[in-house]
């Protein structure tokens, strides 16, 4: 759990709900989350893109709605439960209000925006190089690969099929830069994944 999370949760904000919401339920279809900041206790929630797919799954310690925090729009995205989970519910109002009266709050908040900007600078760029393989290595090479629990997430964030997350594995294993096996990937040879990369 970052900072500025940490610090939220330690706030005395009239408006707090807890939330315990079971698998597979939507969280708008519960209460209505477009005026609060979501954090996620225990479990995980997918966020998902208006047409339906999958966009992300948030794991415990992380907030939904940050990045709106100062936007009175709701997003788009719903959320639904992919296993039980609890959440805790702060209005949003409160917590600019909170904010207002403490600037450590405003330099915890830039500080977590400024880690999201890192991070989507990074996709970016992954997602910019036009083969498969590069993406997986360039992935691998940033050691972006462990902050997924699946090998969906994996396939998701580097806008890749399981398949072809899979076959690009097997490759990079069979020429010695990595090994995967279901739970694990680990890089044995950062010299020749960065041959693949530049190739």
């Amino acid at each position: 759990m970052d900072a500025f999370t940490h610090a939220l949760l330690g706030l005395d904000i009239a408006g707090r709900r807890e939330l315990t919401l079971r698998k597979g339920l939507l969280l708008d279809d519960v209460f209505s989350s477009s005026s609060m900041l979501v954090v996620i206790m225990s479990g995980e929630l997918e966020v998902l893109c208006p047409a339906g797919g999958l966009a992300n799954v948030l794991a415990s310690g992380a907030v939904y709605g940050i990045s709106n925090l100062f936007v009175e729009d709701s997003l788009a995205s719903r959320l639904r439960a992919k296993s039980d989970v609890s959440l805790v519910l702060l209005p949003k109002e409160e917590v600019r209000t909170a904010m207002d009266a403490d600037v450590r709050l405003y330099r915890l908040y830039c500080a977590l925006l400024n880690r999201r900007l890192d991070f989507l600078f990074g996709r970016v760029d992954t997602l910019s190089l036009k083969s498969n393989r590069k993406r997986v290595a360039k992935c691998l090479l940033d050691g972006q690969a462990g902050r997924f629990s699946s090998r969906e997430e994996l396939a998701n964030y580097l806008a890749l099929g399981k398949s072809a997350l899979l076959r690009e594995l097997a490759h990079l294993a069979a020429c010695g830069a990595i090994s995967y096996d279901k739970d694990d990937i680990r890089v044995i040879d950062s010299e020749r994944l960065k041959e693949v990369l530049n190739a």
